[in-house]
């Protein structure tokens, strides 16, 4: 396929464009990624894989991998040129109106619902769990997050530098890269499958919690050390402050506000009222994890968990999941089309280094992972699948190679290696979790 290499960074951006080309973008990129995430799903439904494999798939597919239909860049970029034309076409838009469209409203768009649909996600995660239960299982969710942390971190690190002669610093980066836990992921599977509120799914959300704060402290020290050459002591104390603030105030307002929420709802008189009561929380809940420096992800977790002992818990959940159903895949699709497959091809000389660096760091991702679940002491629980269930990186780990190339920490071989690290931990749980499961336990879960 030939492409087109567009400069997004000399389009102007005051350039002014006609409602119908922006209106059209909206629609064609909206038909495009539903049409195509759909496809996927059902393909993935009747191979009997979770969708949200498919979704992840298609993203792959719409993105800088494949089509380039789905690109999340600026500056020269290679983006489909039949997208750009389908644009002209439909809207009698000028080449440089359509590109425009196409970099602020396509791409814009997509990742602003993908963001949303995320924190929607967490919030029904939320909503649907048991604090009790989290709180039951707390000592082991943080040998699991423990452990899950420390042994990929060391076991990365140290590899980095015997194995292939990285430098400290960007060994500790590629080390840090691995030690979170895309708690998004994990949760949708887990909720396709209908494990989410056994024993063994709420270990696996507890620890995947634990291990995006103990990443976010990780992030904090090896980037101080990349900009200072030294730990800023005084924005660590901040960070863990904040955090046991955090989830100190959850703890103990909890109760008043699931009591204040009640009340409220009470008074309302519109069918919705509770619902928009209940996004407005998840939204200033993520809102102010994101300004103490937290994911805010973990903000909308910790709205639903407060909503989660209300008395309209179950109304909440049955008018959520549907929301849920419509932007939660965008997210999985934008982490698809954001991942670039071409460090995959042995016949690039400059990508081989880099595939056995993969290939070293995939192993280590996994193993660590999975030795974690196998140091809960209960041996009647599924350690398998709670191992396998810490796996996949997702977006946590996008976000820790963003970090490394804004500081310029990582080379083009390690940041490549840690891509392909990203992508594969990301695919490989959906597929293995399922089977690691038997569909008689998930059964009796979902009932």
């Amino acid at each position: 396929m030939n492409l087109t290499t567009f400069n997004l960074a000399v389009l102007p951006d005051s350039m002014e464009i006609s409602e119908s080309v922006i209106f059209a973008t909206l629609l064609l990129s909206a038909i495009i990624i539903f049409l195509t995430s759909h496809f996927c799903e059902e393909a993935c439904a009747r191979l009997r894989l979770p969708p949200v494999l498919g979704q992840l798939i298609s993203g792959i597919i719409l993105g800088v991998s494949a089509l380039k239909i789905l690109t999340f860049t600026h500056g020269d970029v290679d983006i489909n040129p039949m997208v750009i034309d389908l644009i002209c076409q439909a809207t009698g838009a000028s080449t440089a109106e359509a590109i425009v469209a196409y970099s602020h409203q396509l791409t814009a768009i997509s990742e602003s619902v993908a963001n949303l649909g995320v924190i929607a996600l967490l919030f029904l995660i939320g909503l649907e769990s048991d604090l009790d239960r989290l709180v039951k299982v707390g000592p082991q969710a943080a040998i699991v997050a423990g452990a899950g942390v420390i042994l990929p971190f060391v076991g990365g690190t140290v590899g980095l530098m015997a194995l292939f002669g990285v430098a400290t610093l960007p060994a500790i980066f590629g080390g840090a890269a691995l030690t979170a836990t895309s708690i998004g992921i994990t949760a949708k599977v887990l909720k396709e499958l209908g494990h989410l509120q056994s024993e063994e799914g709420q270990i696996i959300i507890g620890a995947a919690v634990l291990d995006d704060l103990l990443g976010i402290l990780i992030l904090a020290v090896v980037v101080s050390l990349v900009k200072d050459g030294r730990i800023d002591v005084a924005n660590m104390a901040y960070l863990l402050l904040s955090t046991t603030v955090f989830v100190a105030a959850i703890a103990l307002l909890r109760t008043k506000i699931a009591d204040a929420f009640d009340a409220i709802t009470q008074k309302l008189q519109s069918d919705n009222g509770p619902l928009v009561l209940a996004i407005l929380l998840a939204l200033i809940m993520a809102a102010i994890a994101n300004i103490i420096h937290l994911e805010a992800i973990l903000g909308a977790f910790a709205a639903g968990i407060i909503l989660s002992g209300t008395r309209q818990q179950t109304a909440l959940l049955h008018k959520l999941e549907p929301l849920t159903a419509l932007l939660a895949p965008v997210f999985f699709i934008v982490v698809g089309a954001k991942t670039d497959l071409s460090v995959l091809n042995p016949a690039n000389p400059g990508s081989i280094e880099g595939l056995w660096m993969a290939a070293f760091l995939i192993v280590v991702a996994v193993i660590g992972k999975v030795a974690a679940g196998y140091l809960i002491p209960a041996a009647e629980l599924n350690r398998l699948a709670i191992g396998l269930g810490m796996i996949p990186r997702g977006e946590v780990g996008l976000v820790f190679v963003g970090i490394g190339a804004s500081v310029d920490i990582l080379s083009s071989t390690l940041t490549a290696a840690v891509i392909l690290t990203v992508v594969v931990t990301t695919l490989i749980a959906p597929v293995l979790l399922p089977w690691a499961i038997p569909n008689n336990i998930a059964s009796e879960q979902q009932a």
